[in-house]
């Protein structure tokens, strides 16, 4: 009911269907229960012309409605095995949803009878199929839909065919011809995840062409098909598509460099932020030039409250946008107003648009093709790139290119390297071959609406919120790279890109999913999240507190109303075997550090410490301290000190050639500079010269930093190391880009041009070591204290309410501190052989 009143709300009815009268039947069919559908079918012919399409539309799902389970026997004389049932009948069933059914399907349908014909019938058998679902059916073999029974009638012009075709994870690799059939020519949705053979050869490399292929296609996921970039990128080549889910893919930078290039050629115009400068401050471009690594270079022009998000009209929407049509032409890209829910790519909700389902009738094909969801788009809009080696500066640069176009983003382990993953680029020399670095740091402003204006959905790698890499050393356990990666990369991460994502940055955002946390802390995480829930009840509160005039005035955002967090799995089955740390004082460096490969020297070099950090080495303790509520803590000293001396990095390759970047050499007599001049040439063939600013010009090479230095000036340190690192490793003076807010805000001078690679090796530890068994087993659950501190708010929030009244307690009103939106908590569990995992709440 919920979904047909939406409908019409899209898509308003005809004159004629609006004028002319309804029977009483139609009012109150959709309040009659399921299982009275089949008996009121049998009252009259008038009674069946209502109720017959509501019982068939979705014929299996209204099984499990009525309760019918495999073993009992009266569900199959309920379906009557479809096949057998009337022309009539038959013409009326819109969905063959086979997904959860746990017996053999074609012997369900078909009765036994020649099962090798089971899906060649489908077409003849049931015209008006629009949505077919085989998730899962290990014995089907989706193959023989693309040769039906009777081909002649694919041609007909009433015949319109299915619109969502759903297979994931069946076992039948498809044809080369596959996606060729007339049968399947109509298909919007199409998901073939996790199925055997090469979609490139089936999809892409079709005879006909991709532009001949599935020409209504507008949702496609292909998950783990081993697609690579070129192949990936053919697939963008479908202009129609605004969902598209590339996720467990071998997808590297070079996609995100071919798509860059495709939207700068396109030349695709984008709307100015001038109109909304004020609260979010606007884009500026102060010279036409760029590079490979980050794109045309740009700055965030800030307003007077736009850079602390205190405007306070923050949290008002837009103005209506009115558009008119373009007779078929691509609409161009319009903001949305902060209050209009984007449209939703699930399977379920396709499903539940073209067919409604089961209790309603259905909607006509020219209705249902007048939708959003059916129609063409300007762009992507929503793009899934979980678990890829896409690399967190790509990924922004993509973000910034399309500059708006966004709506839903994932991407769970971005890698945290600075350039491009392709041939003849490689990573900085400081993060070890054995390992990988993933994370999203600094580049949290990315995603203020000044940038990602419509961005409303975002699946993101922790560190967005917590500042917190994740450390993956292949020669560790995993409970030793969450304590190296705490201990040793957060204090520096802190330091280096102070700004994480905070609910005010981007009030359009209604939904936050923070992928791959750690399921155990030493403390700081457990604090980070904690706080990240309580700025979430600030802003609830602050909304709530809004004044909006009650009659035509603007309407309010919603805010950020769900939060899912995603732990990794159970690691303290690592201590089992975990060596004591009197033997590993027995064990060479080698044994026991994966920084064995670095080639430095330990030449005089600084510390670097963030001024939260004590000096004393990480708390061992078994239970976490009390907080406000009683529920979780802050445990500061998980960090110990890093007070060894910083291994310099070790040369890196020299950009890459499209960068087109010349460096004028340091005058070597010079100890105080600033500003080293840059020449490039952007892509119009335009050169330019930037300044690019090299710090504070008062290191020197063997000027220690003290440790009064270290804790009361926390930015000065971050700028002397960057001032030190490009004076002593010029191989570091790569990859130009525009400073952002996250960089201002360390010390850089507002409106600079900075090296990314020398601010990056910023955040290269110092000598690290192994943690003892005691350091790792006073590690916290940050599961079991996120669910003790909501318990703890709901509570406090309750009783404020028994003594306040319900009217007396404002939302996220301390001392509760209670956020009231939706928040999940789900553990990634990965089964023998699924290296992906799944999620359980």
């Amino acid at each position: 009911m919920q979904m047909q009143m939406q409908l019409q709300m899209e898509h308003p009815p005809s004159y004629q269907d609006a004028i002319r009268r309804l029977d009483w039947l139609e009012i109150v069919a959709p309040y009659v229960s399921a299982r009275e559908l089949a008996r009121l079918c049998r009252v009259s012919k008038r009674f069946y012309h209502q109720f017959a399409p509501r019982l068939w539309n979705d014929a299996l799902p209204l099984a499990r409605q009525l309760g019918l389970q495999r073993d009992d026997g009266h569900e199959w004389s309920v379906l009557e095995h479809l096949d057998g049932l009337r022309a009539a009948t038959r013409l009326l069933i819109a969905t063959l949803d086979l997904r959860g059914f746990g017996m053999d399907v074609q012997d369900f349908f078909f009765g036994g009878k020649d099962r090798s014909r089971s899906l060649r019938r489908l077409s003849s058998t049931f015209p008006n199929l629009r949505c077919i679902l085989l998730d899962d059916n290990q014995k089907i073999d989706v193959a023989q839909l693309a040769s039906p029974e009777e081909p002649g009638s694919l041609a007909a012009p009433t015949f319109q065919g299915p619109m969502l075709l759903s297979m994931a994870r069946c076992r039948t690799e498809l044809p080369k011809n596959f996606f060729e059939s007339l049968y399947l020519k109509h298909i919007i949705y199409l998901d073939v995840s996790d199925m055997p053979g090469a979609l490139g050869l089936v999809l892409v490399q079709s005879p006909t062409g991709p532009q001949l292929t599935l020409p209504d296609l507008r949702i496609l996921k292909t998950q783990n098909r081993e697609l690579g970039d070129l192949t990936a990128f053919q697939l963008l080549g479908r202009k129609q598509l605004w969902s598209l889910d590339l996720s467990r893919n071998r997808i590297t930078d070079r996609l995100i460099d071919l798509m860059c290039e495709m939207l700068f050629d396109a030349g695709i115009p984008r709307p100015s932020s001038e109109t909304h400068f004020d609260v979010e401050g606007a884009l500026s471009y102060p010279l036409e030039g760029g590079n490979g690594f980050y794109g045309r270079f740009g700055f965030i022009k800030e307003s007077e409250w736009s850079a602390t998000f205190s405007h306070p009209e923050r949290y008002i929407a837009d103005a209506p946008l009115y558009l008119q049509d373009y007779y078929g032409i691509p609409r161009p890209f319009a903001r949305l107003d902060g209050r209009v829910k984007i449209k939703d790519d699930s399977a379920d909700s396709i499903k539940t648009i073209l067919s409604v389902g089961w209790g309603c009738t259905i909607p006509s094909v020219d209705d249902v093709r007048a939708l959003d969801v059916c129609r063409h788009e300007a762009g992507i809009t929503h793009l899934y790139l979980n678990q890829t080696n896409v690399s967190a500066s790509a990924l922004a640069r993509l973000v910034r290119t399309l500059s708006g176009q966004l709506e839903r983003l994932e991407c769970d382990s971005p890698l945290l390297v600075s350039g491009n993953l392709r041939e003849g680029f490689l990573p900085p020399r400081w993060i070890p071959r054995t390992a990988r670095l993933s994370g999203i740091l600094g580049l949290a402003h990315t995603f203020r609406p000044v940038i990602s204006s419509n961005l409303q959905v975002l699946r993101m790698h922790h560190s967005l919120v917590t500042q917190l890499p994740s450390l993956e050393a292949t020669n560790l356990s995993t409970l030793e790279n969450l304590w190296l990666a705490e201990t040793f990369l957060l204090p520096r991460a802190e330091l280096a890109y102070p700004q994480s994502f905070v609910p005010d940055m981007n009030p359009r955002l209604r939904s936050l999913t923070l992928a791959r946390i750690p399921r155990y802390s030493t403390g700081r995480l457990i604090s980070k999240l904690v706080r990240f829930l309580k700025l979430a009840a600030a802003q609830e509160q602050a909304i709530q507190e809004t004044a909006v005039s009650a009659r035509r005035g603007p309407t309010k955002l919603l805010g950020l109303r769900h939060i899912r967090l995603e732990f990794e799995p159970e690691t303290r089955e690592g201590l089992t075997n975990y060596t004591d740390a009197a033997s590993l004082l027995e064990m060479s460096p080698t044994e026991f550090s994966f920084y064995s490969d670095w080639k430095s020297s330990p030449a005089s070099t600084p510390t670097l410490t963030p001024s939260t950090t004590g000096n004393a080495p990480p708390a061992s303790a078994k239970q976490l301290p009390d907080d406000v509520n009683g529920a979780c803590a802050n445990n500061n000293a998980s960090a110990s000190a890093s007070r060894r001396a910083l291994s310099p990095p070790s040369p890196a390759p020299p950009p890459h050639e499209s960068d087109s970047v010349r460096l004028e050499p340091f005058p070597p007599t010079e100890t105080r500079y600033t500003y080293l001049p840059c020449v490039g040439t952007w892509k119009n063939g335009t050169q330019f010269t930037v300044p690019v600013w090299t710090g504070s010009g008062t290191t020197t090479d063997s000027a220690p930093i003290s440790r009064q230095q270290q804790t009361q000036h926390p930015k000065s340190v971050v700028v002397d190391e960057y001032t030190r690192l490009l004076r002593k490793h010029p191989a570091l003076r790569t990859n130009v880009q525009p400073a952002s807010p996250c960089h201002v805000a360390a010390g850089v001078p507002p409106g600079s041009y900075i090296f990314a690679a020398a601010w990056e090796a910023v955040l290269a530890p110092p000598d690290m070591r192994h943690p003892t068994r005691e350091e790792l087993e006073g590690m916290h659950d940050v599961v079991a204290a996120i669910k003790a501190y909501r318990a703890g708010t709901r509570r406090a929030y309750e009783m404020a309410q028994k003594l306040k009244g319900v009217s007396g307690v404002k939302l996220g009103e301390p001392p509760h501190s209670h956020w009231t939106g939706r928040l999940e908590v789900s553990m990634r569990v990965v089964e023998e052989g699924d290296l992906s995992g799944k999620l359980w709440q």
